[in-house]
Formats: structure tokens, sequence, C-alpha cells
């Protein structure tokens, strides 16, 4: 018995050290970090290199591997603050350049997001007439159509550009469920609602791959103009480079009018000296610079602006989670708030919960009814994501947006064969009505349940179809005509009417000033989840980052996290659209 003990106080020490360890790498990360008043100095270059993470809505530090193998804090900006930094920067008389250099362990996080920032890059030239230098080692797809606004753009002699197109893959799972032994029923209304095809096929069907080569050849022709105008190089020539593989050394790049010269670094920053005329270069973040940002305005005029930002739940939200029963109560909030004049709502999302987002589009068409309602569209509006924007007045997206997705589906997973077959495991169960076990893992739907489930998939949907025809003043025949489960571009979706103009959240929020005859006199407010500081630290410490994968390994792994939540969601209906794509 003592030798019990010993053995269980040592287990339960090591149970305590391994479960604080985080807690105390974060008190030290949080301890480490720099708390002294920024200071922008005259002659000085914004240095934009991905120090932080860049997400739709604002977010808590978080953990990550550094270069040498231990953990640092890596902060985050919304777009939000990013916006305001360079509005703020293009008339800064103390910032002489923009200067993008992309050497942090942060991220951007989605195409669309990409193309935001590019077009407040844009606009931060047009106003200021100061210069964007890029440099980097080696440029992915990603950041070198970022990089490809810069006045000058220069790549390390021994580097690397990427350039071979876009390629959208998916994972089927249908072999892995055969070979364990798993039954998956299915039960769905559309014929592109292809979040489902995973667990029933072993490659994409001809609708979906339909609708995939639609979206990455339109979300490549965006690239493409964007590249061609920045660079004058025509569009035509961007293809054929990829095609044939052309950029296949640094000197290849130059060659081909990609950039336009190749540079050490040290080089770079003497020619950043010299636009500055500085003998040292002097330098602040994005990050550092966004501390400085003041806000200007005064007035009891609100335009606020709300976050749908994740997967769909329902019930309480989170970070990077979207609880209907949490949004629903910001919703609330900003129309009971008599100085809330408009509301912006920042969608990216690519569905969930059917359940939820009926409860939150409830309190938006409430909103709507009193106040102008804007959505600005980011990476994902789709499904549930569109379900939500729908009562909206106006719907502003990017072009590589990815939304519609107007269907459902159910997904009901069984487990019985394997139970018994591979672990020996049965089960017997007790009943008052025939169907009362319906649902669970402990065996597949009868042909009545399966009947059940179809009808209530065909009750959501007609409800999805008439609330997008309610709120884009449509025929539901025709919403039908475009649903179907498809999801399209942002430029696609313009076409057929489910957007009403390309911009980001800016534009957004300009529109909804305007709606609500407000003139200058407004000011910008965020409604975020309300938590106490003990709940706000405990949320950042889970959701410490172990460290990244990269490529392939990182899209897996996003694969299997969407398994994970359509194997949690049970038999609930769902309107998730199926895959997520990622710029490499």
């Amino acid at each position: 018995m003592k030798e019990f003990f010993k053995m269980f106080g040592a287990v339960l020490l090591a149970f305590v050290v391994v479960s604080l360890l985080p807690l105390l790498i974060l008190f030290a990360a949080i301890g480490s970090m720099d708390s002294e008043t920024v200071i922008v100095e005259p002659n000085s270059v914004l240095t934009i290199n991905l120090d932080e993470s860049i997400y739709d809505s604002p977010r808590m530090p978080s953990l990550s591997m550094g270069g040498s193998s231990s953990f640092e804090m890596v902060s985050s900006l919304s777009l939000l603050k990013v916006s305001e930094a360079l509005e703020a920067a293009a008339t800064d008389e103390n910032i002489e350049a923009i200067y993008l250099h992309f050497t942090g362990t942060g991220m951007i996080e989605g195409t669309a997001q990409i193309e935001e920032l590019r077009g407040l890059l844009e606009n931060f030239k047009e106003r200021s007439g100061k210069p964007i230098i890029a440099y980097n080692e080696t440029y992915s797809q990603g950041t070198y159509w970022l990089a490809s606004v810069a006045d000058e753009l220069y790549l390390h002699p021994q580097g690397g550009l990427d350039w071979r197109g876009l390629a959208s893959q998916v994972l089927f799972y249908k072999g892995a469920i055969d070979k364990l032994g798993v039954d998956v029923q299915i039960v769905r209304h559309g014929t592109y609602k292809s979040a489902v095809e995973p667990y029933m096929l072993t490659e994409m069907s001809p609708a979906n791959r339909r609708q995939t080569e639609a979206m990455v050849n339109s979300m490549w022709s965006a690239i493409l103009t964007d590249i061609a105008a920045s660079r004058e190089v025509a569009a035509e020539k961007l293809q054929r480079y990829a095609a044939e593989l052309t950029i296949s050394s640094p000197a290849a790049a130059v060659e081909c009018g990609l950039v336009d010269a190749l540079k050490y670094e040290d080089e770079v920053v003497a020619r950043l000296e010299e636009i500055t005329e500085n003998d040292e270069l002097t330098e602040i973040t994005l990050g550092e610079y966004s501390t400085t940002i003041v806000p200007t305005k005064i007035s009891r005029n609100k335009v606020a602006i709300i976050y749908a930002d994740g997967q769909i739940i329902d019930g309480e939200g989170g970070e990077g989670i979207v609880g209907g029963a949490t949004t629903a109560e910001q919703i609330r909030r900003a129309r009971e708030d008599k100085g809330v004049k408009a509301v912006v709502l920042r969608v990216n999302s690519p569905g969930g919960s059917a359940l939820a987002s009926d409860v939150m589009w409830r309190e938006l068409k409430l909103l709507g009814e009193e106040k102008p309602l804007v959505v600005s569209m980011s990476n994902y509006a789709a499904s549930g994501g569109y379900y939500i924007s729908a009562p909206a007045a106006h719907i502003v997206a990017n072009r590589t947006t990815l939304t519609g997705s107007i269907g459902v589906f159910g997904l009901i997973v069984s487990g019985k064969d394997v139970l018994e077959d591979k672990l020996g495991i049965s089960v017997d169960v007790a009943k008052t009505a025939p169907h009362a076990d319906m649902g669970t893992m402990f065996r597949p739907l009868s042909s009545t349940e399966m009947a059940f489930m179809q009808r209530s998939v065909e009750d959501v949907y007609t409800t999805f179809v008439g609330r997008v025809a309610e709120g884009r003043e449509m025929k539901p025949e025709y919403v039908n005509s475009i649903g179907e489960g498809r999801v399209w571009s942002g430029v696609d979706a313009k076409e057929i009417g489910l957007v009403n103009e390309f911009g980001g959240l800016a534009r957004a929020v300009e529109i909804a000033a305007a709606k609500a005859e407000l003139g200058d006199d407004w000011r910008l407010v965020e409604i975020l989840e309300e938590e106490n500081e003990f709940s706000a630290l405990l949320n950042s410490l889970f959701m410490a980052r172990a460290p990244k994968l990269s490529g392939q390994m990182s899209a897996a792994a996003k694969e299997l996290e969407q398994v994970g939540r359509a194997i949690e969601n049970g038999s609930s209906v769902q309107a998730r659209m199926p895959y997520h794509i990622t710029i490499y």
C-alpha cells in the first residue's frame, strides 16, 4: 500500500507539473513582453514582417515555437487595427516608407485577407505617395501576391519564388471508414453539397469538381489580374510561367519581370536608408505602430462591428468559434444600444449548426428592421455564414471570398460493427418507443429514421432558401437554382446577386455610416464577447499553439479538425461548406 501511494503521488505530481507548464510558460512570455511606450521617430520605415499574426477579429496573444526551438509570444492584430494603422501612416510625417519583409512567425489567416491587406497597401500608396519596398529570401505565391503591390520588389540572390498555380486538394476517408468497419449514413439536400463526399466517395463527384475548378480558376484570375497590373506583366505570360514552371531560379524571376533585382538584405537596408535620408535605418513594426494610434473621433453616434469569425456552433462561442447564443446576445446589445446607429457584421465562417445560424438570423433581422445592417465578408461566408448574412441591406465581399453554399446535410456515424468485431463490445438497450435510441453511435438508422432525417434536412433547406430569398429580394426558385450547396467565389457571387459589391471592412463601414446618414459625426466601436480577465487568461492558455505545421501537413490537420467536428455534431443538421483553401 505504501508503494502504491508513492506511485500515486509521483503520477499526481507529474500530472500537476505537465498541466501547469503551459501556464508557467505563458506567464514567463507575458512577463518578457516589452511594455515601454512606443515613439515614432522622424524618418522611420513602417515594417510589415509578420511578427504578429493578422486575423479577422481581435485575438489573444499565442505561444509559438521560435527558430531556436524556444517558445515565444506571438501577438495578433485584427484587420481593423491594420487598416487604422495604414490609414494613419499615410499622413504621418514621421513615416517615410513601408518595408515588406516577412520574417516573423506570425501568419495572415486567409486568401481574402491577403487581398484585403493588399488593397489597404494600394490605398496607402495612392493617398500618401510614399514608396513600398519589398524584400524576402523566398516568396510563396501568397506572399508574392501581397508583395507585388510594392514599388520596388527584391529577392535574395540565392532565394526562391514559388510560381506554379493554385490547387485545391480534398482528403477522402471512405477507404479508412470501410477498413475500420464504421458505418456512416448521410442525408443532404444539394447536388453540390460536397461536405459529405469525403465520407461516401474516394474522389470528387463531377459536380464538386466543376465547382472546385471554377473557384480556384476565379481566385487565380484575381491574383493574376493584380500582379499583372502592378508588375506590368501580361496575365497570359504569368499563366504560362506557372504552367511551364519557368521561375526555376532567382535570375529567371528577374528576367520574367516578377522581381526588380536580386539583392542581399544589407543592400535593401541601404536602399531604405537612401529613401529616408538616414545614416542608420529606423524601423517600427506594424504591431508597434498600431499601439500609437489614438482614436480622434468623439461622437455619441456609433457604427458597431460584430464579428462572426469561425465555425458556427450551438450555445456559447469563443476565440475562433461562433456561438449562436453568444453572437445573438452581441447583436441584441447593438440593437438595444440607442447610440449605435448602424452595424457591420464581419463574417469569416464556413458555416456549421443550422439551428445556431437561425438563432443569429432572427436577431439580425430584428436589428436590420431598426438600423442599417451591412455585411463584410472575409475568407468565407458560406453555408451558415451566408445564412446569417442574408438579412443585410448590403453585402460587401472580396473577389476571393468563398460564399453561397446554400445547402444542408446531416451525418450519422455508427460504430456498432467496429465495437463488436474489433473490441468485442456489444450494446443492448431498453426503450419506450421504437426510435428512442435513434442517432446513437451504437446502431445505424433504419429506413424510417433515415426518411425522418431527410425530411428534417429538406425543411431546413426550404427555410434557408426562404431566408435568402427574403433578404436578397429574390424568388425562391432562383435561389434554389444558385443554391443546391454550390460554393461561389466573390466574383461569381456578385454576378448572380449574392453580393452587392467588392471591398473590405473599411468599405462596409463607410456604407453603414452613409446608410445611417451620419455624415462625419460618428465613431467606430467593436462589440465583443464580455469576459473577465481570468477567463481571458485561460483562453490564451488553451489557445497556446504548438510548433506550427507547414504546407500540406497543416492542410491535413485542418481537414482532420473538420472531421472531428462533423462527428462531434453527430446527427444535427449542418449548413457548412466542404473545405478550406490555402495559397502556398
